[in-house]
């Protein structure tokens, strides 16, 4: 007996030793209570608030002239002088250049002096058909007294036709020296190369001494007092936008500024290659300084969200793409695991389980857990 509790012994201890090893740190063995009390950690917290946001959908696009030119000549002739070139302002009849008028004014002169003539020619011949109508008149009275002859009164009959006749084809003459002086006058007029919109020159073709045609361009005209925005809107984004909605203008040259403008067109079809939307829209610019061509991002507002819930920076919490907040009811934290939204200053939208009037952790948030204690410093 002796003997067998020796060897026991060694047993026995080793039995003891890891049934005290196998308890839970913290944990009596009797109820499985915490031993010791959790750290309690040290926090400041913000108010979640609840802001109005606007709700918009992104484009991305260019800027084009609201309306474009390409100047040329009604008639053929020689440039005499230059009168707009690159850059400048020009408004709608303003004359860009001036082709030798010589041959011009003497076409006119030409017209104007046939269509005399023939005017004279119609006198002329009026006065005679007045004189054939009085003799006809004359001859009808008579030959119905019976005291003159039949072809007597046929002839005066057949003068005066004849005459009034002549009288037709002088008036239609006339008319056509008239026309044709119409004509020369327009073409000494389109000597002038006026303007066909307000604007501004984009090019210049043409330089002085140069025979130009109707076919030849001598100028580009661009109208910029009002741009036009064109460009795509995502393919999901398209059953919230219409026309009339306010968009905000963005461009590289001015960074940080936005221009306004109106949504005024939409495509009816999505292009089947980009799964994207072609807009246009209005974009006032009374300052000249937005240019054609410039590349743009268009933000369409398409609704006004009240009630969004907004909190500091500082609140939010990411580790390996994961983003959340710490909810802070009595003096214990909760995790909430949330995605962020827009930004207003140095807030930012959360989107998630929180409310608007819920407190926040705003610091310390690398060492919170879910259910962690917490005590609220200033």
């Amino acid at each position: 007996m002796k003997k067998l509790s020796i060897l026991t012994l060694p047993f026995l201890a080793a039995y003891l030793t890891f049934a005290g090893c196998s308890r839970e740190p913290g944990k009596t063995a009797d109820n499985g209570q915490k031993a010791a009390a959790a750290p309690v950690m040290n926090v400041k917290t913000a108010t979640v608030e609840g802001r109005a946001v606007d709700r918009s959908v992104e484009a991305v696009g260019s800027l084009e002239p609201w309306d474009e030119s390409i100047v040329g000549s009604e008639v053929s002739g020689t440039v005499e002088k230059i009168s707009a070139d690159l850059g400048d302002r020009v408004k709608k009849g303003d004359t860009l250049a001036l082709l030798d008028q010589r041959e011009f004014n003497l076409a006119l002169d030409g017209a104007i002096a046939a269509h005399q003539t023939d005017l004279k020619a119609v006198e002329r011949e009026d006065a005679r058909l007045a004189d054939a109508a009085t003799t006809l008149k004359r001859y009808e009275e008579l030959f119905k007294e019976g005291m003159v002859s039949t072809s007597r009164h046929d002839d005066a009959k057949t003068k005066y036709d004849v005459v009034r006749a002549q009288l037709k084809e002088a008036q239609a003459r006339s008319e056509l020296s008239a026309s044709k002086a119409e004509a020369a006058r327009k073409h000494l007029d389109d000597t002038h190369v006026r303007a066909p919109i307000s604007g501004e020159i984009k090019k210049r073709f043409v330089s002085v001494g140069e025979a130009v045609n109707p076919q030849t361009r001598l100028f580009a005209v661009v109208s910029t007092g009002t741009l036009k925005f064109r460009g795509t809107v995502a393919e999901a984004a398209s059953p919230r936008i219409r026309t009339g909605q306010r968009m905000e203008v963005m461009v590289e040259a001015y960074k940080g500024r936005s221009f306004s403008g109106t949504l005024t067109r939409i495509s009816p079809a999505i292009d089947a290659q980009t799964r994207t939307l072609e807009i246009e829209a209005e974009v006032p610019n009374p300052r000249g300084v937005l240019r054609p061509g410039f590349f743009a991002k268009g933000s369409i507002l398409t609704m006004k969200e009240p009630g969004v819930p907004f909190v500091p920076e500082a609140a939010v919490y990411s580790f390996a793409g994961v983003m959340k907040v710490f909810v802070i009811e009595g003096d214990i934290a909760h995790e909430r695991q949330v995605r962020t939204g827009v930004r207003d200053g140095d807030m930012i939208e959360v989107i998630g389980d929180v409310k608007q009037g819920n407190t926040v952790a705003a610091s310390g948030l690398s060492a919170l857990y879910e259910g962690a204690r917490v005590s609220v410093v200033k």
